[in-house]
């Protein structure tokens, strides 16, 4: 089963998730330790003059919108992303427009920042508009917008530049000043520094709900997201820029020169792997003791690039791999026992984010302090699959910190399954099962003694009662040692 990490006009998850920006960091700063921007319907800057002179000429164009659930939303219906693709092909019929939405839920303009080469990049666009406002909460995160634009016109200085503001409920204190909240402010010196042109495409929303014109939940059921109507808000502002920023202009390579942020790292350096290393004895609860030690390595310390994990001699001792996540959801402990529906399905190394994912381009095993999570997505559920490199007696050792969800609902549940397959064909053998629910969470603490062949497979794999744009086993350890035949 291969997918592409992005489809064309497709949404990454078919479930909105509540807005991040709710939680603010350790760096978030306060209203008034933060120098705030003069909010205003739209400034055009420089415009967009490129894609509009290939518009004018009918030529191909791809636009890409990348942001938050509220970006992931913006397909459906009469959101932003599907108002501005009709715009446009009625506006330019004789064009070939693509229209991508490169959103994930939850996620701000770090994450943006980390996957733009994988997930922005790679489609070549001509247009790309950007949305983090919300999921930034009140920080800072100058630096991760600047490097956008320069990993933007470093790969092509052609290609026009975006910058747009959604809202949360707690951001109509600001406008009531006439003002951007922190995260729109930051983004806004940004747009400025670099002549990017910028959209408040809730400028007026916000102004209607101040002044008691329009009730919140016209715009909003929640703290954010928009209903169509409020969609209808965001439309308005774009109906009203574009013909303003698609004005006959010069074609020009925009220019970068200096930054804001001084000693602007572009990229992160990459990881290097470490050797796996076991301090001590691995003693069974028995009191006996391995005589060879496979420690899971950890993803961006141990770890990295392809996802067979291989012995000093180049036998395969680690393998990750993927399956949909519709297989899972009822914590059966014969969770993917049928071995054909996940064992093609390789993950893949993320390089900027540092973790391996499925084909949908969200983490299943990524570094936890120095461990390991397993997880799984809406789509996905990672596996880890340990392969025995000789016949004899293993014994399995696991354990993890407490975990906890986004979920208020104490009693929902999570579980961990570990599955025997042998040489003979047929389905797996569950040989441990774990499951607690998120009110009684105490981590995982499990060992597990098997005879195993060489070659012969144990399968690692997590799974929950409840639909979760995230969950995981944080901190998982999980070490395998061999007894002896």
């Amino acid at each position: 089963m291969n997918f592409p990490l992005i489809q064309k006009t497709a949404i990454f998850f078919a479930t909105a998730v509540l807005c991040i920006a709710s939680s603010v960091s350790a760096e978030a700063t306060t209203k008034k330790e933060f120098q705030l921007e003069p909010a205003v319907l739209y400034t055009p800057r420089d415009g967009l003059p490129n894609i509009a002179a290939k518009l004018k000429a009918g030529e191909a164009v791809n636009v890409l919108f990348l942001g938050g659930s509220i970006t992931v939303g913006a397909s459906r219906g009469m959101g932003y992303v599907k108002f501005v693709e009709n715009w446009l092909k009625a506006e330019y019929p004789d064009a070939n427009i693509q229209i991508i939405n490169a959103g994930v839920s939850g996620t701000g303009s770090d994450y943006g920042d980390r996957r733009y080469k994988r997930d922005v990049l790679s489609e070549k666009p001509d247009l790309v508009l950007i949305e983090f406002n919300v999921n930034d909460g009140d920080n800072d995160r100058t630096e991760n917008m600047e490097r956008m634009v320069h990993k933007t016109w470093l790969n092509d200085p052609h290609t026009d530049l975006l910058i747009f503001y959604t809202m949360m409920k707690r951001h109509l204190e600001y406008y009531k000043e006439g003002k951007l909240p922190p995260s729109a402010s930051a983004h806004e010196r940004v747009a400025a520094f670099y002549g990017i042109p910028s959209l408040c495409t809730v400028y007026t929303a916000a102004a209607q709900i101040n002044s008691g014109e329009t009730p919140w939940d016209y715009f909003s059921p929640d703290g954010c997201h928009p209903t169509q109507n409020g969609y209808g808000f965001f439309n308005d502002v774009f109906a009203e820029a574009l013909p303003e920023l698609l004005k006959d202009a010069p074609v020009k390579a925009h220019q970068l020169g200096k930054s804001i942020t001084p000693n602007l790292k572009i990229s992160r350096p990459p990881y290097v792997a470490k050797p796996v290393k076991f301090k001590g004895d691995l003693l069974t609860s028995k009191g006996e003791k391995a005589l060879q030690v496979y420690p899971l390595p950890v993803p961006a310390k141990n770890w990295t690039g392809e996802p067979v994990f291989t012995s000093e001699d180049g036998k395969p001792l680690w393998r990750l791999s993927w399956m949909p996540r519709n297989l899972g959801g009822k914590l059966d402990p014969a969770i993917g026992a049928d071995k054909s529906q996940w064992e093609a399905n390789d993950m893949v190394w993320f390089e900027e984010d540092g973790g391996f994912t499925g084909a949908y381009g969200s983490k299943l095993f990524s570094k936890h302090r120095d461990n390991s999570t397993l997880a799984a997505v809406l789509k996905e559920i990672g596996l880890v699959r340990f392969i025995a490199p000789e016949t004899g007696r293993y014994v399995v050792q696991i354990k993890s910190a407490p975990w906890s969800t986004n979920t208020s609902d104490d009693q929902k549940s999570m579980s961990l399954s570990v599955l025997k397959f042998s040489w003979e064909d047929g389905p797996g053998e569950s040989i441990a099962f774990y499951r607690e629910t998120k009110k009684e969470s105490k981590g995982l603490n499990m060992e597990i003694e098997t005879e195993l062949m060489a070659g012969e497979e144990l399968a690692f794999i997590p799974d929950a009662d409840y639909t979760s744009f995230y969950f995981g086993w944080p901190d998982l350890r999980i070490t395998v040692g061999y007894l002896g035949e």
